[in-house]
């Protein structure tokens, strides 16, 4: 696995390479986007600017109100591999359940200051992110945003966050019992 790559402004719109290996290279299906990527600071949070862009199909993961996080993920298909996307602390979120190919974008200036003041919400910490495809776009609040490729599955946890392990369908659901009559 290569080593965390942290994004900064400069680092956005070009693609890096880790450890100059080609294997290492961002392997997602488009260019200029980091394999691994944690931003948090206010100085890699330019109005207006694009942060990530897949053609692949995202859905929502999961969601901890305990830590606020949420956790998009689109599937390891046909060969390629996964690739998870973090939220955390998410203070707001317009978000629908699956996307057909994903863009992130910090919201401009008159977006962000606009939803702000729809949620009530202040404070220069607060990162407004537009989420979503060419057709419509969704947003969330939040602190920060990260992404990492890997070659993990679906039923394995994401490497950006723990989330607790899910309740045994079949415990909380009960299977009907095959010599019940119905």
């Amino acid at each position: 696995m290569p080593p965390i790559v942290l994004a900064s402004p400069a680092e956005l719109g070009r693609q890096v390479t880790c450890n100059g290996d080609a294997r290492h290279r961002s392997r997602l299906d488009h260019v200029d986007v980091q394999i691994e990527a944690w931003l948090n600071r206010v100085s890699q949070f330019i109005p207006g600017q694009e942060i990530f862009r897949s053609e692949r199909d995202f859905s929502v993961w999961a969601y901890t109100v305990s830590h606020r996080q949420l956790l998009l993920r689109s599937r390891p298909t046909g060969g390629q591999s996964r690739i998870d996307v973090l939220f955390k602390p998410v203070r707001v979120m317009k978000m629908r359940t699956e996307f057909d190919g994903l863009v992130i974008r910090c919201g401009t200036t008159a977006e962000r200051d606009r939803i702000l003041a729809s949620t009530g919400l202040a404070g220069k910490d607060l990162h407004v992110l537009m989420v979503g495809t060419a057709a419509e776009l969704d947003y969330v609040v939040a602190g920060a945003v990260g992404w990492r490729e890997d070659d993990g599955q679906d039923n394995e946890p994401s490497s950006l966050a723990f989330f607790p392990p899910g309740g045994d369908p079949n415990r909380l659901l009960p299977a009907a019992d095959p010599g019940s009559a119905e």
